[in-house]
């Protein structure tokens, strides 16, 4: 296990064309998962010596991915982009295609996690692009399937759940036809949890559950069910056997992802772990456990945010350093993609895999890759006012502001320098929430943090709580803090009066 990692490289730097490529990046980032699973320390250390004893361009492109890999798994996304696009200006100056669609893709997958939603799109759209023009068609093919199982998670965090399950089935039912290996069983678990999350969030537990067992399976078979991934499905799992109320099988999922959390430091997946080990503890009656959870997802969401603003920073700079890896095109639209690629990978079954491709690839190209033009599908300001917007946010939040209770959207809007429209787009599409509930929940985290570091916040009245945290009744404190706490007020302070 030690030297696999190595094993590929080897294999991979003497390849000199597309066509001998083939799939030896997914065999690598596999491997990258398993010995991040067993000896995360390892990953590191391996990734480095790679890029050490790297002799020629093509060495220092596999290796610096490699590198960008690991760091994604350890949430370093800043540096993780920064390493990536040095890796594609080599790709791109090698005419290496192959290795352009992967690296454009998982650079799409850094800008998606902070937030930068449509440059995210943007990097897809070039992905599938040099997709087209890989030697062999049927490595073509594969490419836009992976390219488009990132695009699911556009959709998803869209709400478009029944168009990503769809896409999803088509994409498992190419992978079925592959030939037996972890890797292949990787992309099916991966393309299993997507479904099982899309059910979830569609409130069909049963159709989730069944996903998420099967994601499960294999996993196991892909011999990574103890890497930083596997925490996804493992606390699916968990949400589930909750919501039916049987916690001694919630709590053995749990107990999983817990255990594999120890061996990490990825702040973005302990803050959603956290929450969900608070809510069981919670269910359990178990107030130390809750309270004890809640304070760690408190301090891991309050970790994220400062690293979010770093990593605002960092990709707003190569926003511009960078030019050469950003396209200045995009599809029509995300439905335009969608539709069609969703069209293309179901034909294929019935027209046969192998027949008459060079057909089906030209026909596909004309339908997308030639009818594409610059358009913001979601934010309709530069990327500068858009990043300029998430600090000025960012500032807002540190400042306190939001705890005058005549605090309105005009006033925030003049505060930022910015306008109603271009606010209400950002709040939406970077923090999935319109301005009430905004400040509603800023106003609710402040007063928890308080009642946590400050004991005197303990003895006070709700009514004073409510008009220190600004806002304007009691009743309307109250909703939110349970909206927000899963608690009342009254409980809440009860339960850390009891702690201390």
């Amino acid at each position: 296990m030690k030297y696999s990692l190595l094993f590929i490289f080897l294999l991979l730097i003497n390849f000199k064309n597309d066509q001998d490529i083939k799939f030896k990046m997914p065999d690598c980032y596999h491997d990258i998962l398993e010995i991040s699973s067993k000896k995360p320390s390892e990953a590191m250390y391996i990734a480095d010596s790679l890029y050490l004893y790297s002799k020629h361009e093509t060495q220092k492109m596999y290796a610096l991915l490699v590198k960008s890999m690991v760091l994604e798994l350890q949430d370093k996304r800043g540096q993780a982009i920064e390493f990536a696009l040095k890796a594609l200006k080599i790709a791109k100056a090698e005419a290496n295609y192959c290795f352009q669609a992967r690296t454009y893709t998982f650079l799409s997958r850094q800008y998606r996690k902070i937030g930068f939603v449509d440059k995210g799109k943007d990097l897809i759209a070039e992905s599938i692009s040099v997709s087209s023009k890989i030697i062999d068609k049927s490595h073509s093919i594969e490419y836009v399937t992976m390219s488009n199982l990132e695009m699911v998670e556009y959709d998803i965090e869209a709400g478009n759940y029944s168009r990503a399950i769809g896409f999803l089935k088509s994409a498992i039912f190419i992978l079925d036809k592959q030939k037996e290996s972890p890797v292949k069983y990787f992309d099916l678990a991966n393309c299993e949890e997507k479904l099982a999350r899309s059910f979830k969030k569609m409130n069909n537990n049963q159709l989730a559950f069944f996903h998420y067992t099967k994601a499960h399976t294999f996993l196991l078979k892909s011999n990574i069910e103890e890497s930083l991934w596997a925490i996804n499905v493992y606390n699916g799992l968990t949400e589930i056997y909750m919501d039916r109320n049987e916690l001694d099988s919630a709590k053995v999922y749990l107990e999983k992802g817990l255990y594999i959390d120890e061996k990490y430091n990825n702040n973005a997946v302990k803050e959603n772990l956290y929450k969900t080990a608070a809510s069981f503890y919670k269910m359990d009656n178990d107030v130390d456990k809750y309270n004890h959870y809640e304070s760690k997802y408190r301090s891991a969401m309050s970790k994220n945010k400062g690293n979010l603003r770093l990593m605002i920073n960092n990709v707003s700079n190569t926003l511009d350093d960078y030019s050469f890896a950003l396209p200045v095109k995009t599809p029509d639209s995300s439905d335009s993609i969608r539709l069609i690629t969703v069209m293309f990978v179901i034909a294929l079954p019935s027209i046969g895999f192998y027949y008459n491709r060079k057909k089906i690839i030209k026909h596909f190209r004309r339908q997308f890759y030639f009818k594409v033009k610059k358009r913001r599908a979601q934010i309709t300001c530069s990327s500068s006012t858009e990043s300029k917007l998430l600090k000025s946010l960012e500032a807002f939040e540190q400042s306190n502001e939001f705890l005058n209770n005549e605090i309105s959207l005009p006033n925030l809007v003049t505060r930022l320098n910015t306008n109603e429209k271009y606010l209400r787009q950002v709040l939406k599409v970077h923090k999935n929430t319109d301005y009430n509930a905004y400040i509603n929940k800023l106003r609710i985290q402040y007063i928890i943090e308080k009642l946590n570091t400050d004991k005197n916040y303990l003895n006070y009245k709700i009514s004073f709580l409510a008009k220190e945290s600004g806002f304007s009744s009691h009743s309307k404190f109250s909703t939110n803090f349970k909206k927000y706490s899963n608690f009342s007020p009254s409980d809440y302070i009860n339960s850390l009066k009891k702690k201390s």
